[in-house]
């Protein structure tokens, strides 16, 4: 039975990026956040044949035909024995993970905690392809995991991410601020990190975390931060985020991230977000910075589509803005409450030698499988489930 569950997970992926590779021929966040209708069926096209008039006759009867809705019936058998057996796989790999991290929570928690909360995680794998002018293609995946150590500490959580993608295609605001590898608009493309955040302070208003962890892919290297982020409610359709961090690193020492974003909502399903950062630090000769206008619009409780222009530079260099960007991003959940793709057509405009802002475009096309697992307090690593 295990052999036979680790081949179906290894044609399961295949046959996932052959779906989002259908969606994405037939059409063009999060964490900006940042992962929608669903998919329309087709009816079939051919008519039910008409039933041959039968004679009596010694000869055997012909074959009987099927009647009307009985080869539509077939194939939604098909699709649904095709979907419990993605939903057993996958449920599968969400219950190995998590025995994993009970085992985990168990190895370094004191089993006489007080509370005893639930070990959970959330785990998020995105695996892209890119299309750029030329005809140009790369391929990139990453995961980040969100790991509850609830016998440990209710403040603590283990975060790891890791990231081996294609370069670039154009500047972005820091991902994660005193993260290396996403505390700039430019950012490495092949890390694994690993972090311990402890939480000092959390409420509606003020999140407030100590964080320390380690690269491990890359130039080896250690890094501490401290980050705190107060969000304001001016009314119900504006609201302010003003956000600090402070981190150090092994092979740059001190730097510093500063962010605000704005919100206003237009409609009770469109949001307009201004948002705008800069980093310092010993790394950089002056400050890097990116601002971005948002428009964000929730099609459908499962889909989603962003707007987005924005300008990047760093203050050390004339003139100061280096990189214009347009992108259009479509995100939708599909088949499954757990798989999701996302297109992203894009233009950027990078300053040349020369002095010109050649157009480069490029179109990328992502697919997203999330994993989630629970444990209740107290049950056994084997038992678990989701």
């Amino acid at each position: 039975m295990h052999w036979r569950r680790s081949f179906v997970h290894n044609i399961l992926v295949a046959i996932m990026i052959a779906w989002g590779g259908t969606s994405f021929a037939a059409e063009v966040p999060a964490e900006s956040g940042t992962a929608t209708a669903p998919a329309p069926t087709l009816a079939p096209a051919n008519e039910s044949a008409p039933v041959p008039a039968l004679t009596p006759a010694p000869a055997p009867a012909p074959a009987p035909v099927p009647e009307p809705g009985q080869t539509e019936n077939y194939l939604d058998e098909e699709k649904s024995s095709f979907g419990q057996t993605m939903d057993e796989t996958h449920e599968y790999l969400e219950r190995s993970i998590l025995k994993q991290v009970i085992r985990l929570d168990d190895f370094f928690g004191d089993v006489k905690t007080e509370e005893q909360r639930p070990s959970s995680y959330e785990l998020r794998w995105r695996n892209s392809f890119r299309v750029e002018k030329g005809g140009h293609f790369r391929y990139g995946t990453s995961a980040r995991a969100n790991l509850v150590l609830a016998k440990i500490s209710r403040r603590f959580r283990l975060f790891i991410s890791g990231d081996d993608v294609a370069d670039p295609f154009a500047p972005s605001l820091p991902e994660d601020p005193g993260n290396p590898g996403y505390d700039r608009t430019i950012n490495p493309t092949r890390l694994v990190n690993t972090e311990l955040r402890y939480s000092l302070i959390k409420t509606r208003t003020l999140d407030f975390f100590l964080g320390a962890g380690v690269q491990l892919s890359g130039p080896i290297g250690a890094f501490a931060r401290t980050r705190a982020q107060y969000i304001h409610n001016f009314n119900d359709i504006f609201l302010l985020r003003l956000a600090e961090t402070l981190f150090v690193k092994s092979n740059d020492l001190f730097g510093e991230t500063t962010e605000i974003s704005l919100d206003r909502l237009l409609r009770p399903k469109t949001v307009l977000r201004w948002s705008t950062s800069g980093t310092a630090s010993r790394e950089i000769d002056g400050i890097e910075w990116g601002s971005e206008l948002s428009l964000i619009h929730e099609i459908s409780p499962k889909s989603a589509i962003t707007l987005t222009g924005g300008g990047y530079g760093n203050s050390s260099f004339a003139p100061v803005v280096q990189n214009y960007r347009l992108l259009a991003l479509y995100r939708r959940n599909f088949l499954r409450k757990w798989l999701f793709y996302e297109l992203e057509p894009q233009i950027s405009w990078a300053r040349g030698a020369s002095g010109g802002y050649p157009a480069e475009v490029a179109v990328t096309f992502r697919l997203e499988i999330v994993f989630k697992g629970s444990a209740k307090a107290g049950q056994p690593a084997a038992a678990s489930g989701r």
